[in-house]
């Protein structure tokens, strides 16, 4: 029997370990620290307790508040963060390992890297995303100590928008891959500021703040009393209809005051669990404010750290006056809507710099065929400089940046980022980026994107993994037997979406955006292109990707067919079903989970074919109306309809309502974007 004991620094560890590491509901995790590290440090403790009694046979695994007597002791201590955060070290001890960390946080990943030496993986959330791969029937140690520091100390996470978007398997994966930024919701916020999470919120509050019809206490809309506080657009003529069209007068003192009074009425109220809040303004796509006050401010990004400034002075003030019981990190937007891809032209204030408020780099409409540093890369070299601006930016600020591997023109594709995930990430960092986040994660239905999420999670961790190693891991542990094929249909997928930004992006670049704004009736100039998929180029391209996508699915086919056919040969199926439903999957858990995973890869496939398909024949069908060749017009409409057809006949599963709580299921022409389109090019031949 191998004894092991689980040391937690306090009194009563023996007993009520297992209670401590479930305590989160009743604890307040900024004001109540001793209890907050105690229970992140228990919860570390079950959680080893757990997975070590799966990994050594024979094992006697107890607790305890002191290393003392027989046995294998694991010693977890948390150390205060004046050094680097989330970091910990692994030290061998005579007679087992201490796992100190800077602070509970560090000292939960710390032993998570632990379990992962012994070979478990979490490369989904759930059980059926855990793996365990054995190594041997000893525990692994280091053989001196182990320091482990993250590569982008301000922080690694995701982008939550929606509310509805919350899922605890979710959480517990994120910290079991070391990451920390999450948006803070309900049902899972105290599970969350367990699990060493920075709860932030925020975003693009100020549209329904300001809207124009809203009533102030004097029974006036702040239209009729204060048209003032909206930006004087260029032509010099402030419009009711257009007013939040240009980005609000920052240089108005009244609005200043009075947007710092709304934005500490959230923190204290339904904010009030919030360590860091998006403070963007109105999403305008490139009109500031043109009044005399504003341009003597400077750019667009002068204008919002002024405004960003007076709210940190309000913030600082309610904190001295005790009306808020903590700190909150302020996060600005470097965002073209907004006018601020471009560093500011004068000195960043410094009580942002004091307070420790950061940037987050928002390349929207970058390319996915490039690097992000590519400079033969014209949509690339504009964001790369861009970014240097506010790198460079004096005094420095922190700077993160904001990917977006699912943002909502990409949503639900089977699209693969893993070259750019490789390159990019470490660029970021080597160009003096301190933090990664990404819109918008998929909570569900992950398929060929796992890839995306561990793979992000881990680069963004250490810059320096070992990314072969870590891929062919991946592949063999997620697909077993049908690796080799698996990992060449991940590639001609990744391939045949390299244009995604081309097609799908923002702005009249891209395809989607093009076809979105076309009456459906025969244009009179061809769809421009780009600079990457040139006006004559476009429906070839896309027919490659077809393709590409149709060999990914043959692969994907066969593998599953002789995976089923070697399931049928083990005849290891016992007849019955669960009392349960948690029972049944019990069941299901007990065999290889490749076919299933496959099965997931395939449906997404399935979409994203569709979805490439009718954007190409949307595409034919366009160029042949303005090439006036009826024949290919009418082919093209054809085949336009077949997959308006195919893609009305199911669902991609799940979507969330906002603003609001909500989930909603989309049909898949929906969710293409392209119903409308559709519609009003059968309107037009109605016409015609």
């Amino acid at each position: 029997m191998f004894k092991i004991v689980i040391c937690v620094p306090y009194d009563g560890a023996e007993k009520l370990i297992p209670v401590w590491a479930n305590d989160e509901d009743r604890i307040n995790f900024r004001t109540e620290q001793m209890e907050a590290a105690r229970c992140t440090l228990s919860f570390a403790a079950v959680e080893l307790k757990s997975y070590l009694a799966r990994t050594v046979d024979e094992s006697d695994i107890s607790f305890s508040s002191v290393n003392s007597g027989d046995g294998f002791f694991i010693c977890l201590t948390a150390l205060d963060q004046s050094g680097k955060k989330d970091s910990f070290v692994l030290e061998p001890l005579s007679n087992g390992l201490a796992i100190r960390g800077a602070g509970r946080t560090g000292v939960l990943y710390g032993a998570y890297e632990f379990l992962r030496m012994q070979g478990w993986r979490w490369l989904a959330p759930g059980i059926e995303g855990e793996i365990f791969a054995p190594k041997s029937g000893n525990l692994k140690i280091p053989e001196s100590i182990a320091t482990f520091i993250p590569s982008f100390s301000l922080g690694r996470g995701f982008i939550f928008e929606c509310v509805s978007r919350e899922s605890a398997d979710m959480l517990v994966w994120m910290a079991r891959n070391r990451m920390n930024i999450s948006g803070y919701r309900h049902s899972t916020g105290p599970l969350g500021e367990k699990l060493g999470m920075s709860p932030a919120i925020g975003g693009h509050i100020f549209e329904p703040v300001l809207h124009p019809d809203r009533i102030l206490p004097s029974g006036r809309s702040i239209w009729e009393e204060h048209p003032e506080w909206y930006g004087l657009p260029p032509g010099g003529e402030r419009r009711k209809d257009a007013a939040r069209n240009t980005q609000f007068c920052v240089s108005q003192d009244s609005l200043m005051e009075f947007l710092g009074d709304e934005l500490i009425g959230y923190l204290k109220d339904k904010w009030r669990h919030a360590d860091r809040v998006d403070v963007w303004g109105f999403d305008t796509w490139g009109s500031i404010c043109h009044c005399h006050d504003c341009k003597n401010i400077g750019n667009g990004s002068d204008q919002t750290l002024h405004f960003v400034s007076r709210l940190r002075s309000r913030i600082d003030l309610a904190r001295t006056r005790g009306e808020l019981d903590h700190d909150v990190k302020m996060v600005i937007c470097a965002y073209e809507g907004t006018s601020t891809i471009d560093g500011p032209v004068n000195r960043v204030p410094s009580n942002l710099v004091t307070a420790g408020d950061y940037i987050t780099f928002y390349p929207i409409k970058r390319c996915y065929a490039h690097d992000f540093t590519d400079v033969s890369c014209s949509w690339n070299r504009a964001y790369c400089e861009s970014l240097k601006s506010w790198v460079k930016a004096k005094p420095e600020i922190p700077v993160m940046i904001g990917e977006y591997y699912n943002v909502s023109k990409f949503e639900d594709l089977p699209m693969l980022f893993t070259n750019r995930i490789v390159s990019d990430i470490p660029a970021y960092r080597k160009m003096g980026c301190l933090g990664m986040t990404y819109m918008h994660v998929p909570l569900v239905n992950w398929a060929m994107r796992t890839l995306t999420q561990v793979l992000y999670a881990q680069v963004s961790w250490d810059v320096t993994t070992d990314v072969p190693l870590f891929l062919d891991e991946y592949f063999q542990l997620w697909y077993g037997p049908h690796a080799t094929s698996m990992r060449q249909a991940y590639e001609l997928l990744e391939e045949a979406w390299k244009h995604s930004g081309q097609w799908r992006n923002w702005g009249n670049a891209s395809v989607l955006t093009q076809l979105m704004n076309w009456d459906g009736g025969r244009p009179e100039k061809a769809l421009t292109g780009n600079d990457h998929l040139t006006a004559g180029n476009i429906v070839s391209s896309g027919r490659r990707s077809i393709a590409l996508m149709e060999e990914a699915m043959k692969i994907i086919r066969s593998a599953v067919l002789v995976e089923q056919k070697r399931l049928s040969a083990e005849g290891k199926n016992p007849v019955g079903i669960g009392v349960n439903p948690v029972a049944q999957r019990e069941m299901e858990m007990q065999f290889p989970m490749y076919e299933k995973r496959m099965g997931e890869d395939r449906r997404l496939l399935l979409y994203g074919l569709d979805v490439m398909a009718i954007m190409t024949e949307a595409v034919a069908y366009h160029d042949a109306l303005f090439d006036r060749d009826t024949a290919r017009a009418e082919q093209a409409w054809t085949n336009l309809e077949r997959f308006e057809d195919r893609l009305d006949s199911y669902y991609i599963p799940i979507n969330y309502e906002e603003p609001g709580a909500g989930l909603i299921s989309r049909d898949a022409l929906t969710r293409s974007q392209l119903r409308d389109c559709i519609r009003r090019c059968r309107r037009q031949r109605e016409i015609l």
